[in-house]
């Protein structure tokens, strides 16, 4: 039997980790409709450079969190999050808007679902988030395999089998939060954790942003 400490410890700790990736996740969107707007005046090399940018960061901030002050961690996330939104402006531009509202309304329910099954079952999830992970490494081969071979059949298969991966990753790395945080409790755990959830719904929101750009 938990404690009520132990209960209300938890429950700020992830209160505090969807807060700090709901923000992250609004500004986000706030400079990808926003840079949408001018993105196609902007030069492919400096796409892909924002693109090779973003990837670095993500690495060194997974990496360098926990030696980071709270105030720079937070920092950081948020500046990730503003970068993400340049180099997803792109695709924002594959649909028309109210098909993105509906994609990010059809992402948070998805999100939501899996992140529910996280924090309430008590089914051992690590199984389940190790085939996960191999799975996403099986969308990348697929996504490259893409670039060669195009077929609607096929990026519909895809972009179900992305949307299935990540919310079981959804639910894994919810229930992992759930565990982290009685080792975890402070800023720098609510960052990483924030990251991950942030991550997931990404991957969710462009897979299900996919699935609407083929209409």
């Amino acid at each position: 039997m938990e404690s009520n400490s132990l209960i209300k410890s938890r429950s700020t700790f992830i209160g505090k980790t969807l807060c700090l990736m709901a923000v992250g996740l609004l500004i986000t969107f706030i400079v990808g409709l926003f840079t949408s707007n001018y993105i196609m005046n902007v030069s492919t090399t400096v796409i892909y450079g924002a693109m090779i940018l973003e990837l670095v960061m993500v690495i060194t901030l997974v990496k360098r969190v926990a030696k980071m002050s709270t105030a720079s961690a937070i920092f950081w996330f948020l500046v990730y999050s503003a970068l993400n939104g340049v180099t997803l402006s792109i695709v924002f531009l594959t649909v028309n808007q109210g098909q993105l509202i509906t994609v990010f309304a059809l992402t948070s329910l998805m999100f939501l679902s899996s992140g529910m099954v996280g924090i309430t079952t008590k089914k051992d999830l690590s199984a389940i988030g190790q085939f996960a992970m191999m799975f996403v490494i099986g969308l990348i081969l697929l996504t490259i395999m893409q670039m060669f071979f195009v077929s609607s059949t096929f990026d519909l298969g895809v972009c179900l089998l992305g949307i299935i991966v990540f919310g079981a990753l959804t639910a894994y790395d919810m229930q992992k939060i759930k565990r982290m945080q009685a080792q975890s409790n402070d800023m720098h755990g609510v960052v990483l954790a924030a990251l991950t959830l942030y991550l997931d719904f990404i991957n969710i929101f462009l897979f299900v942003l996919r699935l609407f750009s083929r209409r």
